[in-house]
């Protein structure tokens, strides 16, 4: 049986670096650009390929996150950084641009492609499409729970599921809000983080309704390491720790708890956390953890603060002085940071008695200097002795085997294995027969240990020799060179495993001017056909049987209909998204409504200078939009049917609609089109 993958994140080489010596068996990190994490300090061209080569040697893979929407200005050096990571040996790309998707199928057929979250696969239709585009694996969506993993898994391609961090509140790859409100797109990795925003219930008459939080929509993270041996039973190929703008410390000591879970299980022992094991975890970073997207429990929202909580660690006894007095039920040491309602800091100076120390414990009353007097419960957010021990784990190293044979009047013969991998060096030196005192196995067992600045450890030596001789400075440089040597064969083995299907396309029809569509609830009329709209979220896989259908989602791709519009929904962005989806065989396709008019004139001259066709593209102009479609409803037993209701985070208003049990979060979107309405038609919500 092959064993489950522990997938650790990378926000820059030190992360890397923990993640592999915490017991990661591959690594997803971003470049510089056309990454879901634009904010994190992310990989150059020559930091990545130092990290491909630390992993690679290792036994890591590397996955390489270009998981953003493309526009027609972007794809130029999208596919410059993407052939880049083709030619540098990365072991996977991540994607959700289905236009990018339509390229590097054909330009590098056995690159292996994964559907980022971002692409919104959501349910079994969706993975079984993913199968037929040829993709390797799917990373299923943070809302998934145990039993629609399950059918996943039964489809013949690696599935990927989310274990640990943070948690977006809408569908990834369909919030629409920050693009729409904070002009900062999700879709392009620069989410402004709007659902931890402050949010204020009203109702029609714009009476408050009072929430028991402050922040409705900021739900807490996933943490799912109780869950490991059912995802395994499941059938799941990969377990993914979220947390690329996290630090090294939380990198490793989450990667190295799951590492501990996943072994115990294949070991046939029970993992179960430690509560000092929790509380460090907790420090490191938390909103309070939830495994209940997985289970379908009711406690993935109440936070009340968006923020790191850390862990109590005291509280507020009096001030005097210009001193806050503290009482401990938990150990605070100079440098930590701490937290008492709004106010926090780090500890450059601690009081015990009047004195300056570097520690208080548990039942110890300690005091810091504040301007202010503050009240309340003390938090522990940061603890520096727990982030440097974290960080001062050795490095990963592998078992190295040598044989190692110097005969005189020949080359030097290094015999080198590693797992799986063995590997003969001759070196260009030549043993002279000794004139004196011939070379001992001392020396020799001496200088081939020396194996600090490698990633191997020895785990064995042999060596044969009969009076020969070499002098020390040639037994280093033979060692040197044979590691590197061995370096070197072990890299090239990481080679592409193509493994495609073939997909055969359609010839993209002409396309005339269409009439404007108008959406009205769940039908889309267009000149005097009605078309059904498929949800958005689907996560049945429930579609009807219409000839006519606007398809929402990646579920819907491949459905054998007569007449098919693709929906904004399906993020279609570049001119080789729209090519690829209207050879599949849909007569017309409503774009993103993040384009803009520069933007939407691109991607026509991009399609009807390579097809020699014109077309006319519906484009957004004017309606209420969902901006958030939420799986589970952070305002139950608040609202009432017969109530119309709104959000307000005191600039903007969203209205609350619900589409079957998916919470929706609606908002008027107009768009002017001036320069464009004479290549495209238009599309208007009710």
């Amino acid at each position: 049986m092959k064993k489950i993958e522990l997938l650790a994140p990378a926000g820059d080489f030190d992360c890397l670096k923990a993640a592999v010596s915490n017991g990661a068996d591959a690594v997803y990190l971003g470049g510089k650009n056309f990454s879901a994490r634009a904010f994190a300090q992310n990989f150059d061209q020559e930091e990545l390929l130092r990290a491909i080569e630390y992993a690679h040697l290792r036994n890591v893979r590397i996955f390489v996150t270009l998981n953003t929407l493309l526009n027609e200005f972007e794809l130029e050096n999208a596919l410059k950084m993407a052939d880049f990571y083709y030619r540098s040996h990365v072991d996977a790309l991540l994607i959700q641009d289905l236009g990018l998707y339509y390229i590097l199928k054909q330009r590098y057929p056995d690159f292996e492609l994964h559907c980022s979250t971002q692409m919104h696969v959501h349910n079994v239709q969706g993975v079984i499409n993913a199968k037929k585009l040829g993709f390797k694996r799917v990373v299923l969506a943070r809302e998934s729970d145990l039993e629609l993993i399950r059918e996943c898994c039964k489809q013949g391609i690696e599935i990927e599921v989310f274990v640990h961090g943070a948690i977006c509140v809408s569908y990834s790859g369909q919030c629409l809000m920050s693009a729409h409100t904070k002009g900062r797109s999700a879709n392009k990795g620069a989410c402004a983080q709007c659902c931890r925003l402050k949010y204020h219930l009203f109702d029609e008459n714009n009476k408050r309704i009072p929430l028991d939080t402050e922040y409705p929509l900021s739900p807490k993270d996933m943490m799912l390491i109780d869950d490991i041996p059912d995802l395994i039973d499941a059938g799941v190929s990969s377990l993914k720790i979220e947390g690329r703008m996290k630090s090294s410390a939380y990198v490793g000591y989450v990667t190295s708890l799951y590492r501990k879970a996943i072994d115990s299980y294949y070991n046939g022992v029970k993992y179960q956390i430690s509560e000092r094991e929790r509380n460090e975890l907790k420090v490191l970073f938390n909103r309070n953890f939830t495994n209940d997207l997985l289970r379908g429990g009711n406690g993935l929202f109440g936070q009340k603060t968006p923020n790191h909580l850390g862990i109590r660690i005291g509280e507020v006894v009096s001030h005097r002085n210009g001193l806050t007095y503290i009482h401990l039920n938990d150990t605070l040491s100079q440098f930590d940071g701490i937290r008492i309602g709004e106010f926090g800091c780090i500890v450059n100076m601690l009081y015990k008695n009047e004195l300056l120390v570097s520690e208080g414990k548990a039942g110890e009353i300690v005091a810091i200097r504040t301007d202010e007097p503050l009240k309340g419960e003390v938090y522990k957010t940061y603890d520096h002795i727990l982030e440097e021990t974290i960080d001062q784990r050795p490095e990963k190293r592998l078992p190295l085997d040598l044989s190692v044979t110097i005969r005189p009047d020949s080359a030097v013969s290094v015999g080198l294995s590693c797992l799986n991998d063995s590997y003969t060096y001759l070196s260009d030196k030549i043993a002279q027969k000794a004139l004196k005192t011939p070379l001992s196995e001392e020396n020799i067992r001496k200088q081939f240990s020396r194996l600090n600045e490698t990633p191997y450890f020895l785990s064995d030596l042999k060596i044969e020799t009969e009076n020969a001789f070499l002098s020390i400075g040639d037994l280093n440089e033979i060692r040197r060179q044979s590691i590197q040597a061995f370096n070197e064969y072990r890299l090239s083995l990481f080679q592409k495993d193509p493994d495609y299907p073939e997909i055969t396309y359609q010839e993209p029809a002409e396309e005339e001017k269409a009439p404007d569509m108008i959406k009205n609830e769940d039908d889309i009329m267009t000149g005097q056909t009605h078309y059904v709209l498929e949800p958005i979220v689907n996560p049945e896989s429930r579609y009807s049987d219409s000839k006519y259908q606007v398809i929402s989602e990646i579920g819907g791709l491949l459905l054998p209909s007569g007449h098919k519009i693709a929906y904004y929904s399906l993020n279609c962005c570049n001119s080789y998204c729209y090519e690829f989806i209207k050879r599949l065989g849909f007569e017309h396709i409503l774009l993103s409504t993040e384009l803009n008019d520069e933007q939407i004139l691109a991607l026509i001259a991009g399609y009807e200078e390579r097809n020699k066709k014109e077309i006319h593209p519906y484009v957004f102009a004017k309606g209420s939009i969902p901006l958030m479609n939420i799986h589970t409803d952070p305002l139950k037993d608040k609202l009432t049917d017969h109530h119309k209701y709104h959000l307000s985070d005191g600039q903007n208003s969203y209205e609350i609609r619900y589409h079957g049990s998916i919470l929706e979060l609606k908002k008027e979107i107009v768009q002017s089109h001036e320069k464009i309405k004479k290549k495209c038609s238009f599309f208007i919500s009710d």
